[in-house]
């Protein structure tokens, strides 16, 4: 666990002091105050460890079977073509730079590279405050989806750089993006539904509908869940699926925490400088569906849910922006609320880490082994 403290610790020093050391591109008006943007590069080289850690590892979670199944690709244009199951591009990508660089570490530091620099642009044009995105990026155990599943975290990162679609309404755009998501992991699908629910105004009569009306459908029809196994079966995803089906489900815990921005959205659902803003209201609509999928996974049974549900979970890296700058005022109020929330997301990252997870760390390459 020392590895994964000294993460947090990082990104909140990062969090704490990015006025200061980032290179601020420019300045606008939003909610009244100015707002500072930090610059692509800037925030990249501040998650250069991230990135390094990420990439030296040998044997975290399901990373032994990635580092297998790169040492058994054939590192030829030919073989790479060949490559034709549902999650393809992961492999072709994979085989690309096998052909450059034959080193199943350096594929991982290079795919970490990625999945960061897809959350960063994002986080730069649509965070209301960049350094809570930065120390909720790890406080909120995020980044465990690149150590353990990164192949799917490739085409949540990807969906995540291609919000501004969503806020623009260039829908057929994104609706391409999914598609593409799609070729790298078959769960990018579930996406649509978010495309779908982003036409919808927060708190208004059709989300309160189209919530419970999306609650009963994935906790009472099963049908619908077992059917999804003959979507995966041609994927890597369909050995995991049985295992999915069968699990015991998410913590309890876990749907609790998901419904946290939920409910302080519901508290403030007259706040027109949170709800009117399309930019704000989207990526909320994304942490309704989050605390659905969880709470249906709770009660349902099975991590399939839990699987879908990230592709919303990362929208809570805008989120609670959003809800500090516009609920509450500049100053010491906003202090004590945002202490407050890092305090118990310092408690959920040691309780989900350390307790239920139990995460360690292990590095040949470096000779960590924590």
């Amino acid at each position: 666990m020392l590895v994964y403290w000294s993460l947090l610790a990082w990104t909140t020093f990062v969090g704490l002091t990015w006025k200061k050391w980032f290179i601020n591109k420019k300045s606008v008006l939003d909610n009244g105050e100015v707002r500072l943007i930090p610059t692509l590069v800037s925030m990249m080289f501040s998650m250069l460890p991230l990135i390094f850690i990420i990439g030296m590892r040998t044997a975290v979670a399901d990373t032994v079977n990635y580092i297998e199944s790169f040492n058994n690709l054939t590192p030829t244009f030919s073989a790479m073509l060949k490559i034709q199951n549902k999650d393809k591009l992961f492999y072709q990508f994979a085989t690309l730079i096998k052909m450059i660089i034959p080193n199943s570490n350096a594929w991982l530091t290079i795919t970490a590279f990625f999945q960061v620099l897809f959350i960063c642009v994002t986080v730069k044009h649509y965070s209301a405050m960049p350094g809570v995105s930065f120390f909720l990026f790890v406080a909120s155990v995020e980044i465990a989806y690149m150590f353990n599943g990164m192949r799917q975290f490739v085409a949540v990162t990807l969906l995540f750089a291609g919000y501004r679609l969503l806020v623009e309404k260039k829908y057929v755009a994104y609706i391409l993006l999914i598609v593409l998501a799609a070729q790298f992991h078959g769960t990018a699908y579930v996406m649509i539904i978010g495309l779908l629910f982003s036409f919808i105004r927060p708190w208004s009569k059709a989300m309160y509908l189209i919530i419970v009306g999306l609650t009963f459908t994935m906790i009472f029809i099963d049908p619908l869940l077992s059917g999804m196994q003959i979507f995966f079966e041609d994927s890597e995803y369909s050995r995991q699926m049985e295992e999915l089906m069968q699990a015991d489900g998410v913590n309890v815990i876990r749907a609790f925490v998901a419904l946290v921005p939920v409910a302080l959205g519901f508290a403030f659902r007259n706040n027109r400088a949170l709800f009117s803003n399309r930019e704000y209201a989207v990526a909320f609509n994304m942490s309704i569906l989050n605390a659905v999928f969880f709470i249906a996974a709770s009660i349902v049974g099975g991590n399939l849910m839990a699987r879908f549900a990230e592709y919303f979970t990362i929208y809570q890296l805008l989120v609670y922006p959003a809800l500090f700058k516009c609920c509450f005022r500049a100053g010491k109020e906003r202090s004590v609320i945002v202490l407050a929330f890092g305090a118990f997301y310092c408690i959920w990252f040691w309780y989900q880490m350390d307790v239920n997870w139990q995460m360690t760390y292990i590095s040949d390459v470096l000779g960590w082994y924590f």
